[in-house]
């Protein structure tokens, strides 16, 4: 297969690629940054407002992009389904995508590498994703799913995969689950009117429908039981682009890591921020689940959603996890 060059070396892709880029750019009001500026500074990144960017809301507010040199430009968007072809356009240069869509893009050809450590699902500790019914329903177990029509945010996914998985090890069949999409924020009406059994959801969208809202209730935290930890996203770039700003990737990445210590050392402190940048108010972070954040990106972490995504036919084959981390991350 023909590898993919993405951002600073646009390629030919197909048009339709093109054009959902382009699309999804315009949309987000971005504009494709210069590729004769490709030494500057500045930086187009496709962020998502939720916690699990923590770090990188604490290196903005601490100001530890600008210590190292960068001028950060953060383009919210609605996950990285959006974000990796909004980078593919030249729209961004680095973007914050789930494991299995970088798992996808590298099986389609592209070139896509996780540069650091992202976001940790944890085991007893770190549990963000959640199987919710609505709190009067008669659904008690995975088998009573059976037929059942349950919500995802998107259809051959991470979240979808979660919860397949948590059916199937607790006594259910996800073969028998009738899956729709629905975006997270909408999940909790839905289920209430009955327009959908239940949903797979990710904080705040467990947290919230369940524990301050409290109309819906949580059959799992299935995480769990897939491994005792495992990577869901991070930040990633085009290989090419990588090769071409090391230096620049590098000084990203140390602000980054600089906001993990400070997350990790200031809890209560990372909450205030994530609050501001997230409009989650003190009452649910107080309470809410948060990912667990570590420097070190190890292919271990990776494993467990390749498996997981083969399982489940989202990928179509294996291939080495270190294909989709970027060199230098992996000395």
């Amino acid at each position: 297969m023909k590898k993919l060059t993405v951002g600073i070396d646009l390629v030919p892709l197909t048009r339709r690629q093109l054009l959902r880029g382009a699309a999804i750019g315009a949309g987000a009001a971005l504009l494709p940054w210069d590729v004769a500026r490709a030494q500057a500074t500045k930086l187009q990144v496709g962020t998502i407002k939720i916690g699990d960017l923590s770090p990188f809301f604490i290196a903005q507010e601490k100001g530890y992009f600008k210590e190292a040199g960068l001028d950060i430009n953060p383009v919210a968007m609605v996950g990285g389904a959006a974000i990796q072809p909004a980078l593919a356009s030249g729209a961004l240069n680095i973007g914050w995508s789930n494991v299995v869509s970088t798992f996808q893009g590298h099986q389609e050809g592209f070139d896509y590498r996780f540069i650091t450590s992202g976001a940790l699902a944890k085991r007893g500790t770190n549990e963000v994703f959640g199987v919710q019914v609505a709190a009067d329903s008669p659904i008690k177990s995975a088998k009573d799913l059976a037929g059942k029509t349950i919500a995802t945010n998107t259809i051959g996914n991470i979240t979808q995969a979660i919860g397949s998985h948590w059916v199937d090890n607790n006594g259910g069949d996800s073969s028998k689950l009738k899956w729709v999409e629905v975006p997270f924020p909408n999940m909790e009406a839905a289920v209430v009117q009955k327009h959908i059994d239940a949903f797979t959801a990710v904080e705040p969208f467990v947290t919230v429908p369940s524990q301050v809202n409290k109309k819906t209730r949580v059959l799992a935290r299935p995480a769990g039981g897939i491994a005792p930890r495992f990577m869901i996203a991070s930040f990633f770039a085009s290989d090419a682009w990588i090769q071409k700003n090391e230096g620049t990737v590098k000084a990203f990445v140390g602000a980054l890591h600089r906001g993990i210590d400070t997350h990790n050392a200031d809890l209560d402190g990372a909450k205030v921020i994530i609050g501001k940048h997230t409009g989650l108010s003190p009452d649910v972070l107080k309470v809410m689940t948060l990912t667990a954040f570590e420097k070190k990106l190890l292919e271990s972490d990776l494993e467990p959603i390749m498996d997981l995504a083969l399982r489940y036919k989202l990928i179509n084959r294996k291939f080495p996890v270190r294909d989709v981390i970027a060199k230098f991350a992996l000395a």
